[in-house]
């Protein structure tokens, strides 16, 4: 992003720029810089990750480095980790801070991006910024414009780069990849219970062709009993997942029991995301409905157990 003369800054900049304003980089790499597209990273869809899995996969380069907005960039990653069949990491990177800000953090980013990408012990899928090396199972942007944004709350940070050396201390995610989808994929809502919200949103959602719904719920995963009684309803005919809208900690399965807490809810057929993000969960079912819709739950369970 560069400022644009009539407005704000907007994407401007293309891969071989990146990659020339930090000359230390040739210092630790080899590089070919590719631009895939020039967009906000609200316009990314599965699709475009897909691809760029599929060309990582064919590629003989020892590693990979994404650069995007940092808006999805946990989504992305997420999806790259459910689709890459690759064995060469791949790492998504950004930046904070506009190029032309004072104290831009991309420069940085990106060559720790690097260094990360060519190791040996790097995840297959990660996300590094701010000197810190990310699940993307568990790794959301808390915060709109701080450098330290990026954060893995409930797990914490896969390791650090300190002084170009990668730090590893934790284990990712694992799971086999799914199938990578084609053609447009099964709608699935997420939907986020607040304070006194009636059930308007619920009624009725699988006549407007939703194939499933996430359900961003309060606390540990707990709705009103109208909600109740209504996600119950949606359960019986499409999957209903349940995950929390507080940043930290998992949805819990066995500690409240009135109705609409956990206990109730997974009794009537939700299933508990764990320490999924919500918006994470959403792209999962997607991508397992697309893969086989009349097989998903043993592999969403499988999926959910490692974290």
């Amino acid at each position: 992003m560069t400022p644009d003369a009539s407005s704000g800054v907007t994407p401007s900049l293309n891969a071989a720029d990146l990659v020339s304003a930090i000359p230390a980089l040739n210092e630790i790499a080899t590089i070919q810089a590719e631009t895939v597209a020039a967009i906000g990273s609200a316009n990314i869809t599965i699709q475009m990750i897909a691809d760029l899995c599929l060309k990582a996969e064919a590629s003989n380069a020892d590693g990979f480095v994404v650069t995007q907005g940092t808006d999805t960039m946990e989504e992305s990653a997420f999806v790259a980790s459910l689709l890459y069949q690759g064995a060469k990491p791949i790492v998504f990177t950004g930046a904070m801070r506009a190029a032309m800000q004072p104290g831009a953090d991309g420069p940085n980013n990106l060559y720790n991006a690097v260094l990360v990408a060519r190791s040996n012990v790097a995840p297959k899928v990660s996300v590094v910024m701010n000197g810190e090396i990310h699940d993307p199972w568990h790794v959301a942007k808390e915060h709109t414009v701080a450098l330290s944004a990026f954060v893995s709350e409930y797990a914490g940070p896969l390791g650090y780069v300190i002084e170009q050396k990668l730090q590893t201390r934790n284990t990712a995610v694992n799971m086999t990849p799914i199938e990578k989808p084609t053609g447009v994929l099964p709608p699935v809502a997420l939907l986020s219970a607040g304070f006194d919200t009636d059930t308007s949103l619920l009624n009725g959602l699988e006549s407007l062709g939703y194939c499933g719904l996430v359900v961003e719920a309060l606390g540990a995963g707990h709705v009103s009993e109208a909600w109740a009684d209504a996600l119950a309803e949606l359960a019986k005919q499409i999957p209903v997942l349940l995950a929390t809208r507080v940043s930290g900690g998992p949805v819990l399965e066995n500690s409240y029991g009135y109705k609409g807490a956990e206990i109730d809810l997974i009794n009537r057929g939700l299933i508990p995301c764990r320490a999924l993000k919500a918006r994470k969960a959403r792209l999962l079912l997607a991508i397992l409905l697309a893969a086989d819709p009349g097989n998903w739950r043993e592999p969403l369970k499988k999926a959910l157990a490692g974290i």
